[in-house]
């Protein structure tokens, strides 16, 4: 049975991944789906329910993605410049993936807010790392 260091990047990964999702992913995809909105004139309109879904799925989201930079880094071992190639190629996909229909648009109002979630996301991690030493090498341990 894997010790429950093996289990802390992935865990570490995962909410941070959700607090930064729910930021980025979450509230910003509510601004930019309200954006696309008013650009193509349609009505706009707002309920709670429907904008704590879309938080909720930012926050899912950011889990995902949190996961596979954790899984980046693992595969890229101390490169971190391969880790962080790797893991915008396979989000970036992702969300090319998600976005129907894929227009000009949506790709200037949602590629932003993946860029900006990566960075945070990065140094954020990369701050706890350095704070934490022990964690970064459980990390590539594990």
């Amino acid at each position: 049975m894997p010790s429950r260091a093996a289990f802390a990047p992935w865990f570490s990964g995962a909410v941070l991944g959700a607090i930064v999702g729910t930021a980025f992913l979450g509230i910003g995809g509510r601004a930019a789906m309200r954006g696309i909105a008013i650009v193509q004139g349609a009505a706009t309109g707002f309920s709670f329910g429907g904008s704590l879904t879309v938080v909720f799925l930012g926050a899912a989201a950011g889990v995902a993605a949190g996961l596979i930079y954790v899984a980046s880094v693992k595969l890229a071992g101390n490169r971190m410049w391969r880790a962080r190639l790797l893991f915008a190629l396979v989000v970036l996909a992702i969300t090319i993936r998600g976005l129907r229909p894929l227009d000009a648009l949506r790709l200037a109002l949602f590629l932003p807010l993946f860029a900006a979630y990566g960075i945070v996301f990065d140094r954020l991690w990369a701050r706890r790392s350095t704070s934490a030493p022990e964690q970064s090498k459980k990390l590539h341990a594990a």
